[in-house]
C-alpha cells in the first residue's frame, strides 16, 4: 500500500491498475483520482472494508471520474454525512454492501455500464427517495434496497430478470411496483414489511407472471404468488387458483379470506395475516374446509390455520383432529385457553410461538410428539401439562420459561 496524503493506493500488478483503499479527505466534497504514478486508477475499495472507515466524517460529495470500472464492496459503508455521488458511465459492477447504512444519501443515478446491483449494495440508506435504474440492469440481489424507508416511487427497467429474495423488504414508503416483460425469477419477501404497498402490477407481455386485482399470480393463474401487504379488506382467491405460495398473505392487512373450490395446496404460513379475523371454504372444496373461520382438511384430521387476529379469547380444537400443522396458532396473542383433543397425535414446529396471553396448556395423553420451538415467546404461559410417553423435538421447549408437569 502506498500513500500520497490524500489517498492511499494498492496496485494490482497483474492488470496494471490502482485502487483507492483509504481516503483521507478532510473537506465536504472528494474527487478521486483518474491516474498515480503514471498507471490508472480504476477501484474504490479493496473487498475488505470502507476507504473511508469513520476517518471522515465531513464528505458530504463524492466524483468518481472516468475510467473507474468498479467499486469495490463495502466501498462506502458508514459514510452517514454523504448526500450525493457521481458515478461514471465507465462503471461495470458495485459490490456488496457498496452504500450500506449512507443515511444521509438521497438519490442515484447509475450508469448504464451497471447489470447487476449486488446484495446488500443500498441497505439501510434510510433518506434515499430517488434512484434511476439503467436498462441495462439484469438483477437486483438480495436486500439490496431493504430498509430503504423514503424510497416511494421505482420504476424497474424492461431488462430486468431477476429479484433476489427480501431486494425491497421494509421499503414501508413504495405504494406500487410494476414488474417488468423481462422478470422471469423472483425470491422470497423481496416486499416484505412493505406496509404500504397496495398494488402489484405485471407487464401483460411477461410470459412467466401476471397480475389480477393487484395481487400477483404465475401467468397460468394457477398459483398466487404474493399478496401486498398494504391492501385491506376481505379477499376472494379468484376461481382456478389451485396453489398459494409460502408466505404470500404474510402480515397482510386483509381481515377475511375466501377459497374456492379449485383451491388444493398451501405452503406454511401461507395465510399468515396479521390482521386475519376469518378463513372461509368453498363447500365444494374437495381438499379443505373451515369451521367458525378456521381452516382444515376435508377430512377434519388436520388442523392447518387459526386466523391470527381472531376474536376470541378461548378455543376447543374438535374431537378427531390428529395433527396440528406447524405455524397453526403462531403469533394469536389474543388466545387465553386452548382445548386439545384426545384424538391429537402430533403437533408441529412453532405452532403456539408468540401466543402471548396462552396461560397454561394441557396435552393429551394420546400426544405423541411436540415439534421444535412450539412455546417459544409466550412470556405468560406458566404450566404445559403433558404425557412421559410424549416424544418432544430437541428444541420443543426453547424458550419457554414456565413448569412442565408430566403425568403417567
Amino acid at each position: 500500500m502506498e500513500m500520497d496524503g490524500l489517498f492511499a493506493f494498492e496496485l494490482n500488478e497483474a492488470e496494471g491498475y490502482w485502487s483507492v483503499t483509504r481516503c483521507y479527505g478532510k473537506g465536504e466534497e472528494v474527487v478521486f483520482p483518474v491516474f498515480y504514478k503514471g498507471k490508472p486508477v480504476k477501484k474504490v475499495g479493496d473487498d475488505k472494508f470502507s476507504p473511508f472507515k469513520k476517518r471522515v466524517k465531513t464528505i458530504k460529495r463524492v466524483i468518481i471520474p472516468e475510467g473507474y470500472t468498479s467499486i469495490g464492496e463495502r466501498a462506502f459503508l458508514g459514510c452517514e454525512e454523504l448526500t450525493s455521488i457521481e458515478l461514471p458511465e465507465s462503471l461495470a459492477s458495485i459490490g456488496e454492501m457498496a452504500f450500506f447504512d449512507c443515511i444521509g444519501l438521497t438519490e442515484i443515478k447509475l450508469p448504464d455500464s451497471i447489470t447487476t446491483i449486488r446484495k446488500e449494495a443500498f441497505l439501510d440508506c434510510i433518506g434515499l427517495m430517488n434512484i434511476k435504474l439503467p436498462e441495462s440492469l439484469a438483477s437486483i440481489e438480495e436486500r439490496a434496497f431493504g430498509d430503504c424507508i423514503s424510497l416511494t416511487d421505482i420504476k424497474l427497467p424492461k431488462s430486468l430478470a431477476s429479484i433476489g429474495e427480501g431486494a425491497f423488504g421494509f421499503c414501508t414508503g413504495l405504494t406500487e411496483i410494476k414488474l417488468p416483460e423481462s422478470l422471469a425469477s423472483i425470491g422470497e419477501a423481496v416486499f416484505c414489511g412493505c406496509t404500504g404497498l397496495t398494488e402489484i402490477s405485471v407487464d401483460e407481455n411477461n410470459s412467466d407472471f401476471c397480475s389480477f386485482d393487484g395481487v400477483m399470480f404465475d401467468k397460468t393463474m394457477i398459483t398466487l404468488i404474493l399478496f401486498p401487504e398494504g391492501k385491506k379488506g376481505k379477499y376472494s382467491v379468484p376461481d382456478g387458483i389451485v396453489a398459494i405460495e409460502s408466505n404470500a398473505f404474510n402480515n397482510c392487512k386483509i381481515t377475511g379470506i375466501s377459497i374456492p373450490e379449485s383451491f388444493q395446496s398451501i405452503d406454511s404460513f401461507g395465510f399468515h395475516g396479521n390482521q386475519l379475523t376469518d378463513i372461509t371454504v368453498s363447500e365444494l372444496n374437495s381438499v379443505f374446509c373451515s369451521i367458525d373461520g378456521v381452516l382444515f382438511d376435508k377430512k377434519k384430521h388436520k388442523l392447518i390455520e387459526y386466523p391470527r387476529n381472531k376474536n376470541k379469547t378461548d378455543y376447543v380444537v374438535p374431537e378427531g383432529i390428529k395433527f396440528i400443522e406447524p405455524f397453526a396458532f403462531n403469533g394469536c396473542k389474543r388466545l387465553v385457553n386452548i382445548v386439545l383433543p384426545q384424538s391429537l397425535e402430533l403437533i408441529g414446529d412453532h405452532v403456539f410461538a408468540g401466543c402471548e396471553g396462552l396461560k397454561a396448556i394441557i396435552l393429551p395423553m394420546s400426544l405423541q410428539y411436540i415439534g421444535e420451538h412450539v412455546f417459544e415467546d409466550c412470556p405468560n404461559l406458566e404450566t404445559v401439562t403433558l404425557s412421559r410417553k410424549t416424544k418432544r423435538g430437541q428444541k420443543a421447549f426453547m424458550g419457554f420459561k414456565g413448569r412442565r408437569i408430566y403425568v403417567d
